[in-house]
C-alpha cells in the first residue's frame, strides 16, 4: 500500500475566527484573542443581528450582568466562554463544531461575523412570558 497524505480537519488560521462547539461554547482563535489580550479584556457582550445572521462580540471593561467571562487558554492559544443559551436563542444547530471568520469593526468596537443560515433553525426560542396561564394555574410574577 502506498503513502497517502493525511489532511487535517482542524485548520489553523491567521485571520480572526470564532468556533461554536458541540458543548455550547464559543471559542476565539489565537489571532482574535491577541486583540482582546492587548486590552486585558475579561468580559464580552454577545450581540445578535437576526436579519443579517451576524454575531457581535464586544469587549467591555466593567462587569455587566449580561456579560460572558472570558477564559483564556493557558498556552495562549485562544479564549472562550459558555454560550449554550445564546446558541439556543438564535437557533444554532451545534451538533458539530463549526468555525466562522470574524473581523474587528473599529466603529462598533467589536468582532463581527456571519453565521451561515444553514446552521440556524427557523424555530428560535421564544421569549419567556411571565404571568401567563399554564393549564389551570397562573404563574405568578
Amino acid at each position: 500500500m502506498g503513502w497517502e497524505i493525511f489532511t487535517r480537519k482542524v485548520r489553523r488560521s491567521g485571520s480572526p475566527s470564532v468556533t461554536f462547539n458541540k458543548l455550547g461554547r464559543i471559542s476565539l482563535n489565537k489571532t482574535a484573542t491577541a486583540t482582546l489580550e492587548k486590552e486585558a479584556v475579561e468580559f464580552v457582550l454577545l450581540l445578535w443581528d437576526a436579519s443579517k445572521h451576524q454575531i457581535g462580540i464586544r469587549p467591555i471593561s466593567k462587569k455587566d450582568q449580561r456579560a460572558y467571562k472570558l477564559a483564556y487558554g493557558k498556552k495562549g492559544n485562544g479564549a472562550g466562554f459558555s454560550a449554550k443559551t445564546f446558541m439556543d436563542y438564535v437557533g444554532y444547530d451545534y451538533k458539530e463544531s463549526k468555525s466562522f471568520p470574524i473581523r474587528w469593526d473599529e466603529s462598533e468596537s467589536m468582532f463581527i461575523g456571519e453565521v451561515p443560515a444553514e446552521y440556524l433553525s427557523n424555530n428560535q426560542q421564544q421569549p419567556l412570558l411571565v404571568g401567563h396561564q399554564v393549564g389551570k394555574r397562573a404563574i405568578a410574577k
